[in-house]
C-alpha cells in the first residue's frame, strides 16, 4: 500500500518545538512525513542562560552585541542542519483549525495533518499601572540587551565621577530568572568595584509568601544565605501596586527607590491563541491539553511548553514552566504524532519535574 505522506506544522521553535521537530525526523521517513516548523526569528533563544546576557561587563560597540547576542541565540540553520525539517521564518498570522490550515503575515499558506502549538509566553503585567512603562523586561534577547546597555551606562557615569550615591536595583518576581539575574548583578557590581567606588544595593521583591515556590524549605534557606552573602535584600509577601519613572510601591504604602526596575514577575500564555477559534483556554489564556498533550477536542493538534496549562495527575497542580519540562512535552508530542500516523495507541505524558539548577551568582 502507499501510504499518504502526512504534514507536520510546528508553531515556535523554542525547546519544545525544536525537540518535538528533530524527534519526527528522527521517527519518520522522508516518504512518510514532511515536516515544517514556522518562528518569527530565524534564531532559537536559550532562555535560561538569558541573565548572562543582562549582566556582561564592559563597553561594548555594537559589534560587541552581535558577539553577546551569539551566547544565547543559536541560528535554526545550525539546529537542524543534516535533517529533513523545513524551516520557515514569518510570524503565524492566523490558524484555522477546520480547515487545517496556518497562514503567515507574508500570506503564505501552510496545510497540515498534524499541528504542534508551541508559541511560547509574553511577560503578564498582572494589570499593575506603571509596570509596560516604566519597568525593564527581561523576556527577550532586545530587552536584555537594552538593561545590559543601560547598567553599564550607569557605573560608567559612576567611574566619571558624574554620577554619586548608590545604584538601587529592583527585581520584581522571587522565581528561577529573578534570583539568577539578582545574583548576576550582585557580581557585576562586585566588578565594578573594583575600579570605582561604587555602591550597588540590590533588592528581589516577590508577592506570594515566598520566593521560588516550587522547591523544598531547605533548598529555599540555601538560596535565602547564598542570596544574603550577595547582599541582596528579599522582601516577600510584598506586593507591588504601582511602578514609577524611579520607584515602586507596595501594597500597605511603602515605597521603594529604584534606578532599575526589572520585571521578572510573571509570564502569561501567546496573546495570539485569543485568535484561534475553536481553540479551549483556560481563565488565563493558555491551551488546556489532555495527557497525550492534544489540545482539547482536536485529536489532530498538540501543544507544549509555556502556552499550555497541564496538571500534574498527582498534585492537580500545573506543572511550572521549565525549559527540560517543554523539552519532555516535546518528546511526547512527537511520539504519540508517530503513533497516529501508525494507527498505535497514544503515550500518556508523565510530567517530572523536581530536578533544578539555579546559578546564584557567579
Amino acid at each position: 500500500e502507499i501510504m499518504e505522506k502526512k504534514k507536520v506544522l510546528i508553531l515556535g521553535g523554542g525547546f519544545g518545538g525544536i525537540r518535538a521537530a528533530l524527534d519526527l525526523d528522527k521517527k519518520l521517513s522522508a516518504k512518510e512525513a514532511e515536516i515544517t516548523l514556522i518562528d518569527r526569528n530565524n534564531s532559537h533563544l536559550f532562555l535560561p542562560a538569558l541573565y548572562e546576557v543582562g549582566s556582561a561587563v564592559g563597553e561594548w560597540g555594537d559589534q560587541y552585541s552581535i558577539r553577546l547576542r551569539k551566547t544565547v541565540n543559536i541560528p535554526f540553520a545550525d539546529i537542524f542542519e543534516g535533517t529533513k525539517i523545513n524551516f520557515v521564518q514569518g510570524e503565524v498570522a492566523e490558524v484555522n483549525l477546520e480547515k487545517k490550515e496556518v497562514v503567515t503575515g507574508g500570506g503564505q499558506v501552510f496545510s497540515y495533518d498534524y499541528l504542534i502549538i508551541g508559541l511560547g509566553a509574553e511577560t503578564e503585567t498582572f494589570g499593575i499601572p506603571g509596570v509596560a512603562d516604566y519597568a525593564y523586561k527581561f523576556k527577550n534577547i532586545d530587552e536584555a540587551i537594552l538593561l545590559n546597555k543601560r547598567i553599564n551606562e550607569m557605573f560608567e557615569k559612576m567611574k566619571k565621577g558624574e554620577r554619586s550615591g548608590s545604584v538601587k536595583m529592583i527585581i520584581a518576581g522571587g522565581g528561577f530568572n529573578g534570583i539568577e539575574l539578582a545574583a548576576e548583578l550582585a557580581s557585576l557590581s562586585e566588578n565594578f568595584k573594583k575600579t570605582c567606588t561604587v555602591d550597588c544595593s540590590i533588592k528581589i521583591i516577590e508577592a506570594a509568601p515566598q520566593i521560588l515556590p516550587m522547591i523544598s524549605g531547605k533548598e529555599r534557606r540555601l538560596i535565602l544565605k547564598r542570596l544574603n552573602k550577595l547582599n541582596i535584600e528579599v522582601l516577600e509577601n510584598s506586593r507591588i501596586v504601582e511602578v514609577g519613572a524611579d520607584f515602586l510601591k507596595l501594597e500597605g504604602g511603602s515605597r521603594h527607590e529604584a534606578d532599575f526596575i526589572i520585571w521578572t514577575a510573571g509570564i502569561r500564555a501567546s496573546s495570539f491563541l485569543k485568535n484561534i477559534f475553536g481553540l479551549r483556554l483556560d481563565e488565563r489564556g493558555k491551551i488546556i491539553v489532555n495527557d497525550f498533550m492534544q489540545a482539547e477536542g482536536w485529536s489532530n493538534v498538540f501543544a507544549l511548553g509555556d502556552n499550555t496549562v497541564c496538571l500534574d495527575p498527582m498534585t492537580k497542580k500545573p506543572i511550572p514552566a521549565l525549559a527540560y519540562v517543554a523539552v519532555d512535552e516535546g518528546k511526547i508530542a512527537a511520539e504519540n504524532i508517530y503513533h497516529s500516523v501508525k494507527n498505535r495507541a497514544l503515550k500518556p505524558y508523565k510530567p517530572f519535574y523536581s530536578v533544578w539548577i539555579a546559578p546564584v551568582g557567579g
